[in-house]
């Protein structure tokens, strides 16, 4: 499948002529019946995600983006954030602090706390929020970032937030459906809560196209729609090139990662994956 704006446009109208709109995660609650959230990761190209967000506002959808916290250095980030939460998107933290802290519990903290205030500084309450995968890293005495919302003592600090991966069933009192592009490929995630603790990859359904997505969600009452806006081009033919590069380093890191100390190597560069 070819991630371009074009048929982003058409799934989404085809979606608002169904009768669906999105709301934002944080709108949702207890009593919600039915609902789809058009959610979307922000790892490093704010400009790509506001393309989406103007989409999604022309179709009457509101969505979620939850951005990584450096990408709110530069003030035209900031710019295109604040005008995508006038259109009346969710703006929130895509975290990543156990990784960058190689575990430490304590650091984690320190630095979600510091990230947390940038946030609000800059006019983005955090409500709901979303860890970052970090598909290239070696990782001791923890399993992932959605470790850091695991934590009871994380919770006791911030009782007023939930992480969509780790307890927002639970938070929410809410069930749903959750489908994802990661990987480049549309897919209905069979375990998202607990994929990074078992391999389930084996019961992911994997759909051709946007169309089979949209019959599911039609289908399915409560559901969460995730993509990664940096993958998403103009262009079908630039798409098809970045794909092809995607995966031969993906092939590449597959088996580098397998070396001892291409692994170590890796590890301090992991950052580095999100550009692809």
């Amino acid at each position: 499948m070819i991630f371009v704006y074009k048929k982003w446009s058409r799934f989404c109208k085809k979606l608002a002529d169904s009768g669906i709109k999105s709301i934002p995660a944080n709108e949702v609650c207890e009593n919600t019946q039915g609902y789809c959230v058009l959610k979307h990761d922000v790892e490093t190209d704010v400009k790509k995600a506001y393309k989406m967000a103007l989409i999604e506002k022309r179709e009457g959808h509101r969505g979620t983006y939850y951005v990584q916290a450096y990408l709110l250095k530069s003030e035209s980030n900031i710019a295109m954030l604040t005008e995508m939460k006038t259109m009346g998107h969710e703006i929130s933290y895509h975290y990543d602090v156990m990784d960058s802290c190689k575990g430490d519990i304590d650091k984690a903290i320190a630095e979600f706390e510091d990230n947390r205030i940038l946030f609000e500084k800059n006019g983005f309450e955090i409500r709901t929020l979303c860890q970052h995968g970090n598909p290239i890293i070696e990782r001791v005495g923890y399993t992932s970032n959605r470790d850091f919302f695991r934590s009871e003592r994380v919770r006791a600090l911030y009782p007023d937030l939930c992480d969509i991966m780790v307890n927002y069933k639970e938070f929410k009192n809410t069930d749903f459906v959750y489908f994802s592009d990661a990987g480049r490929k549309f897919k209905m995630i069979y375990d998202p809560l607990y994929n990074d603790v078992v391999n389930s990859d084996d019961k992911n359904i994997v759909y051709k196209n946007l169309d089979l997505v949209l019959y599911e969600i039609k289908e399915n009452n409560r559901c969460i729609l995730s993509t990664h806006p940096h993958r998403w081009t103009s262009s079908a033919t630039v798409y098809v090139i970045k794909a092809a590069m995607f995966k031969c380093v993906k092939s590449v890191a597959k088996i580098a990662f397998k070396i001892p100390f291409m692994k170590k190597f890796m590890s301090r560069y992991y950052y580095l994956a999100k550009k692809i």
